[in-house]
């Protein structure tokens, strides 16, 4: 059967606010101030990492979002923005070059009957 492997590739600004979405929708604390950074690391625990500009404030200073964190901000987005997505599809996140893509990948499969 054929497979079909989509590749999504995400902006710094798409994935900043995916992930500002996702901290916001899950109650993830952020600090209330300037975003300094956001860092894209391999680090499985740490793919997106968000740096703030909290001189004033007692806050931490960075949020760390997770592997599987960051694959649902991004799912999300693709919802929210109309990308469609299938259902069924193996969704992996994808690092390289401190670029993050979205992997699809489907195994189409034949209802038709051997005769």
């Amino acid at each position: 059967m054929p497979k079909e492997l989509r590749k999504l590739g995400f902006s710094e600004d798409e994935l900043r606010a995916a992930a500002f979405d996702y901290c916001l929708r899950t109650n993830l604390a952020i600090p209330q101030a300037p975003l300094e950074a956001l860092e894209v690391g391999d680090d499985p625990e740490a793919t997106v990492t968000l740096k703030f500009d909290t001189m004033h404030t007692a806050d931490e200073k960075e949020v760390k979002l997770s592997r599987d964190q960051v694959g649902a901000a991004l799912i999300r987005f693709c919802s929210d923005h109309k990308i469609p997505l299938p259902r069924h599809g193996q969704k992996v996140l994808q690092v390289q070059n401190g670029e993050i893509s979205l992997m699809v990948n489907i195994h189409w499969t034949s209802d038709k009957k051997k005769e």
